[in-house]
Parts: structure tokens; C-alpha cells; sequence
């Protein structure tokens, strides 16, 4: 038996900022509407411009290029963030009470 991983895109992994809406015309004359997306949080909490430039020091798990697309093992990024994880209080308080 074969397990297929799944994959994340950017917008998974980082934040997202609010966009408002807004209207414009082109210079054809066409009338044009962007609509207003709310912020996002990403699994990491980093932006995706701090995602890449830990990618570039070696920190972060690179992309897998599929066509144009970048995308990201969601095994290697669980894997990076249980190791770059902070103990928690009762895991910490376990350590002193075994002089660890």
C-alpha cells in the first residue's frame, strides 16, 4: 500500500493581509471590480516573503516544483514545525521534576 502525501501552497502557509475592494476602469473603458478578501493566518505565521528567505538560509523544507507551481510536503512542514516547536509548561515543569 502506497500513501499519497498532501501537498500545500503558499497561501496555506503564510499570512495572508486584508485586501479591500475596489473599482477601476481600464484603459479600455472596461469597468473592473477586485473583491475585498479578509487576512488570513497561515499555518506557519510567517509571511511569504520570511518563508522564503529561511528556503534560501537552509531553514525551511523547499517546495516540490510541479509545473509552475511551488508546493510543500504537508509531512515536512508538520516535521518542521514539531521540531521547531517551544515546550509547553507541563512539559518544561516535567523536566525540573527529573532534573532533566
Amino acid at each position: 500500500m502506497t500513501l499519497i502525501d498532501q501537498y500545500l501552497r503558499m497561501a496555506d502557509l503564510a499570512n495572508q493581509p486584508e485586501r479591500k475592494a475596489k473599482a477601476y476602469t481600464t484603459r479600455s473603458g472596461q469597468q473592473r471590480t477586485v473583491t475585498a478578501k479578509t487576512a488570513t493566518r497561515g499555518i506557519t505565521g510567517f509571511s511569504a516573503k520570511h518563508i522564503y528567505h529561511l528556503i534560501n538560509e537552509g531553514k525551511f523544507p523547499a517546495p516540490v516544483k510541479i509545473g509552475r507551481a511551488s508546493l510543500w510536503r504537508l509531512s515536512e512542514i508538520n516535521n518542521w514545525l514539531e521540531s521547531h516547536a517551544q515546550p509547553s509548561d507541563d512539559h518544561a515543569n516535567a523536566n525540573v521534576k527529573k532534573g532533566v
